[in-house]
């Protein structure tokens, strides 16, 4: 005569067993209470952790009511690395290949896999995928502008001026990026193209000599001044003391004449090592180059020391 076995109504698990037949897929024994009477219901209720993968069966079946063993076969449990953020999978394929193709998991590129597509899946194995990406990026970036520099005479010594104002330019620039598991390792750079020169900037620097504001004569004391490099509000100032600024100045039976009080003879050599040989003492122009001439070639003694000139 058949005999059933009879569990008591009760909310939890009445015990458990587990058989490691396939270290793959181990197999746990549950039995359930007469309590519920659908599978789902039992699993839920009494808290038993069953993934969409894992087979399940249940002797006798527990609508009747008598209680049930419930018999998981469990799929293989993998932990796979993706571009480092980790995630659990079950499955009953047999190699690394087989588990990605089921989930859905693409290598592309020159991504890798850890063991490799061919490996055999075991139990709670750890398969790591490197996710390996090359893109071109452009960038926009600035080409700084250059500092020149140009001396004038034009300028007062110790003043300076911006002729030209300096403009960045602009080049674009193309790496080849490297990116593994979303973090760069590397960059080249494949091109480069100018977008915009450049503009350099061109800073005046002042060497020229102290000009006259006013007088008789400015412009051509001004000139002196910048050819010889000496001041020329200094200069004024002497010619002024010397004649008043008269190039008449003088009779033609004194001993001194012009602008700046020369004697016939001393004209008469100065002039010819000055470039200005053959002309009148009485020439304004000849006078002032000769005098700038003069003094920056060690003869500022043949003129009286005039300290208010110096200062000048």
């Amino acid at each position: 005569m058949a005999m059933w076995f009879v569990f008591q109504p009760h909310p939890q698990i009445a015990g458990t067993e587990s058989i490691k037949a396939d270290p793959n897929h181990p197999v746990e024994i549950f039995y359930g209470s007469a309590a519920y009477k659908d599978i789902e219901t039992m699993i839920s209720e009494t808290g038993i952790k069953v993934y969409p993968e894992d087979k399940v069966e249940t002797v006798p079946p527990p609508e009747l009511g008598i209680g049930s063993k419930i018999i998981i076969t469990r799929a293989t449990p993998i932990q796979v690395i993706d571009a480092k953020k980790s995630k659990t999978y079950h499955t009953w394929q047999k190699t690394v290949a087989g588990l990605l193709k089921e989930k859905k998991i693409e290598l592309l590129g020159k991504d890798s896999v850890s063991p490799t597509l061919k490996s055999p899946i075991s139990y709670a194995m750890k398969v790591t995928i490197t996710r390996v990406a090359e893109v071109e990026v452009t960038e926009n970036q600035p080409i700084a502008f250059r500092k020149l520099t140009k001396n004038s005479v034009d300028l007062e010594r110790g003043l300076t001026e911006i002729e030209t104002k300096g403009k960045n330019g602009e080049k674009e620039v193309i790496y080849l990026v490297k990116r593994v598991d979303g973090e760069e390792v590397s960059r080249s750079v494949q091109d480069t193209n100018v977008v915009k020169e450049p503009v350099s900037e061109v800073k005046i620097i002042g060497i020229g000599p102290k000009l006259a504001k006013s007088g008789p004569y400015k412009d051509t004391i001004n000139a002196a001044a910048k050819e010889y490099l000496i001041n020329g509000t200094a200069l004024m100032c002497l010619m002024m003391a010397e004649s008043g600024g008269s190039a008449e100045t003088g009779n033609p039976d004194g001993d001194y004449k012009g602008l700046f009080q020369y004697t016939d003879g001393y004209w008469a050599d100065a002039s010819a090592v000055a470039g200005y040989g053959g002309y009148s003492i009485y020439n304004a122009e000849a006078q002032i180059f000769l005098t700038a001439r003069a003094l920056t070639h060690g003869q500022s003694g043949r003129w009286p020391p005039r300290s208010r000139c110096s200062n000048k």
